[in-house]
């Protein structure tokens, strides 16, 4: 696939530039947009594929957002085409659904966390197409945890990854983006039935789970999933995340995991 290699699921291991572009790298800088435009573009815009996503399991491609308009700001996408997809034992095909699905839950209960998204036809096939975000690449869960500004984010982040029941929060997951907000890529292994939460996000065990959070999940379990959200799961799964909303309502704090082993593996 032509053109730079670029990071694995918009993270990447190696030391990366900060922010920005350079002359030699794919990678478009832009400004603030709203999700509204952004979900217009991610699912009408035509796809250019730049170049293949190396250090990925699955197949993942940065693509730019071409425009019908010549001249208009072109944004770019991380598109995961479900025919690039790896089988799994314990997950049925059509990962990329749950890309999608991860977004619609983030955005019902108002947590800015998951980068918009959609599911769509493209140059390999059908498949989810995400914003990219514009990040440095020298931050991740692992570093920004040591910054106490950052706490509520994270705070946050972990409610979601067992409300979601993410099996694969790596550190290298959780983005450091230049508009200065955290942001979470990479949740196509989320929302089985069976609890079998695999996360890197361990400090805030033990700790209450906000007031303003505890409102937001018994929102999600007085009116359950929205259609949006529904449809891209099965009724299993769907009833799942309901059911791990009131555990979470009851218990009202952030679980201790006594076991130990629920890391996913690398750690990045």
């Amino acid at each position: 696939m032509a053109g730079a290699p670029v990071p694995t699921e918009q993270t990447s291991t190696e030391q990366e530039p900060a922010g920005g572009s350079t002359p030699d790298s794919p990678f478009r800088a832009r400004g603030p947009v709203d999700d509204e435009s952004v979900l217009s573009s991610l699912a009408t815009c035509d796809l250019t594929l730049l170049g293949q996503m190396p250090w990925s399991s699955n197949g993942t491609f940065l693509v730019d957002l071409v425009p019908p308009t010549p001249g208009d700001d072109i944004l770019q996408g991380v598109y995961k085409p479900g025919r690039g997809e790896r089988p799994l034992r314990d997950f049925p095909t059509g990962l990329y659904r749950r890309e999608a699905a991860a977004w619609e839950l983030a955005n019902h209960l108002g947590w800015s966390l998951i980068p918009p998204t959609v599911v769509r036809d493209g140059p390999l096939g059908e498949g989810s197409v995400q914003l990219y975000v514009p990040c440095d690449y020298r931050e991740h869960y692992f570093t920004l945890c040591e910054d106490p500004t950052r706490a509520h984010e994270l705070r946050r982040l972990a409610v979601f990854d067992l409300l979601a029941n993410n099996t694969d929060r790596k550190a290298g997951h959780v983005l450091a983006g230049d508009d200065g907000r955290i942001w979470a890529v990479d949740n196509a292994l989320c929302f089985h039935h069976q609890f079998k939460v695999r996360t890197v996000i361990w400090d805030f065990s033990g700790q209450p789970i906000p007031p303003a959070l505890l409102d937001d999940l018994a929102r999600l379990v007085d009116t359950g999933l929205p259609e949006s959200l529904s449809c891209l799961l099965d009724a299993l799964e769907a009833d799942a995340v309901v059911t791990r909303a009131s555990a979470l309502l009851a218990d009202g704090e952030l679980p201790v995991d006594s076991s130990g082993r629920r890391v996913p593996w690398p750690l990045l």
